[in-house]
Parts: structure tokens; C-alpha cells; sequence
């Protein structure tokens, strides 16, 4: 008699189970959508070759150039943060970890 209240519930289950595994085939990930804005091109001060840029200053003495070109950047706060690590082997030199948001 269970087995009876059970089938439909299982029928009806067994093709939502094929919507819901995911759509990686052979090591593969796929995205669907589109690109709103594209990157922030980053660089040394006097590095960039674009017109348009502006300046930050991640510590005291270190500055990067950021271009904001018609992307992602030229709006008021960037979409980003950016943190200077000291190398351990110098003391002047170090490595800048760009995160996006």
C-alpha cells in the first residue's frame, strides 16, 4: 500500500533530478550572460597608455595608475581594493593584491 502513495511521488520527482544536476560536461563550466563593464587596466605611475586615468595611493610612497577608460572604474569609487604586501626577503619591495568586488 506504501508503495502505491510512493510511486507518483517518485515519478514525479525523477525528471526534476535531471533539471537540477549541473551543466558541466567533461571538466567544463559555462556561463551564460553578459559583460556590463569591462576591466580596470592597472599599472606604474606614467605606465598606462590611456588618456584617461587617475592616481591612488595604496601606502605611503606607492602609487598605481589606474585607467578609467570607459570601464568599470570611471565611475565615483572604484570596484575594487587593493593592498600592498612587503616582500620578506626586501625592504622595499613588495607585492600588490588587487581584489574585485
Amino acid at each position: 500500500m506504501k508503495l502505491k502513495t510512493a510511486l507518483p511521488y517518485v515519478l514525479l520527482l525523477l525528471p526534476l533530478t535531471a533539471f537540477a544536476a549541473p551543466g558541466s560536461q567533461s571538466g567544463e563550466i559555462r556561463f551564460t550572460g553578459q559583460i556590463v563593464d569591462s576591466g580596470c587596466e592597472v599599472g606604474r605611475v606614467g605606465a598606462l597608455n590611456t588618456r584617461e586615468s587617475r592616481q591612488v595611493e595604496i601606502k605611503p610612497g606607492l602609487k598605481l595608475d589606474i585607467g578609467t577608460y570607459r570601464n568599470a572604474c570611471s565611475h565615483e569609487t572604484l570596484p575594487m581594493n587593493m593592498t600592498y604586501v612587503p616582500l620578506k626577503t626586501s625592504t622595499d619591495k613588495g607585492i600588490v593584491v588587487i581584489t574585485y568586488l
